[in-house]
């Protein structure tokens, strides 16, 4: 078990450094990164500037020697639309991040569920549409060597994947091999089953995890200012072998959060695997 860092929590939007970031969680001492594929988190997103992007942040991490994930697109962006046009661009979103993961050293893209977006739409339709652009994905994802961690959303009346057998039955219809599970903690802590829950019916497929502290509201805090038992958490996932990558947003001076929370979890794994 490795312990990473979202880079959207360092986001500067003065300097709009993505490598910069990067270089930031290997001071503060995580062993992966997790980069958000979008504007502005990855300058350029898109377009041809992209390019520049991508090599100097893979030149920092071959620098680093760090584990990486990446985050697919989804602010603006929803999986399960109905919109032939938006439906379109953002397939070649997805595929574009695919891509991206490949040419980057990563095995991992973390993929929304998508949601209904009008209550004038029966849950049916865009559960179907949802299911059919992940069957897509997968497919161009395996010919990448690549696997869609698809991330259990927090309780919200349109979000979809927010339930444990809702999720069950998108792995069921899309039936991928490569199509696994992204734990979100806090996600699930605003459900009535709560993670360990989740932890022990999905242990076979979740292959990502995302770490940060709430009380059962949408929130994602630092360990410790909320209600979750991550000990117990972890310990139902264990042997694994993937990535507990901290989430969250902190407006200022975020790193003695990031440091004891990378503690915490350290903390945890030596009792778990020491």
């Amino acid at each position: 078990m490795k312990i990473g860092l979202s880079t959207a929590i360092l986001w500067d939007y003065e300097k709009l450094d993505l490598s910069d970031a990067v270089f930031h969680a290997a001071d503060l001492g995580f062993e992966a990164v997790e980069i958000h594929c979008e504007d502005p988190f990855f300058r350029g997103w898109g377009t041809e500037e992209a390019e520049i992007t991508e090599s100097e942040v893979k030149d920092a991490l071959a620098t680093l020697d760090m584990e990486v994930s990446l985050h697919a697109p989804f602010h603006d962006l929803n999986i399960a639309t109905l919109n032939t046009g938006i439906n379109g661009e953002v397939l070649r979103q997805l595929e574009e991040c695919i891509d991206t993961a490949r040419r980057l050293g990563s095995e991992i893209v973390v993929v929304h569920p998508g949601f209904v977006s009008s209550r004038k739409f029966k849950r049916e339709k865009p559960f179907q549409r949802m299911v059919e652009n992940l069957e897509k994905i997968a497919e161009t994802a395996e010919d990448a060597g690549v696997k869609i961690c698809l991330e259990n959303l927090a309780s919200k009346r349109k979000a979809m994947g927010v339930k444990i057998r809702e999720l069950k039955n998108i792995l069921k219809e899309v039936d991928a091999e490569n199509l696994k599970i992204t734990l979100d903690v806090a996600h699930a802590n605003t459900t009535e089953a709560g993670p360990v829950k989740f932890a022990e019916e999905y242990k076979e497929d979740i292959t990502h995890v995302h770490v940060s502290d709430n009380t059962g509201e949408d929130n994602h805090l630092p360990i410790g200012q909320g209600n979750i038992d991550f000990e117990n958490v972890l310990k139902e996932l264990q042997p694994f072998d993937g990535i507990v990558m901290v989430e969250g947003w902190i407006p200022t001076d975020e790193d003695p959060f990031l440091v004891h929370d990378r503690e915490e979890l350290e903390r945890v794994r030596e009792k778990l695997t020491g």
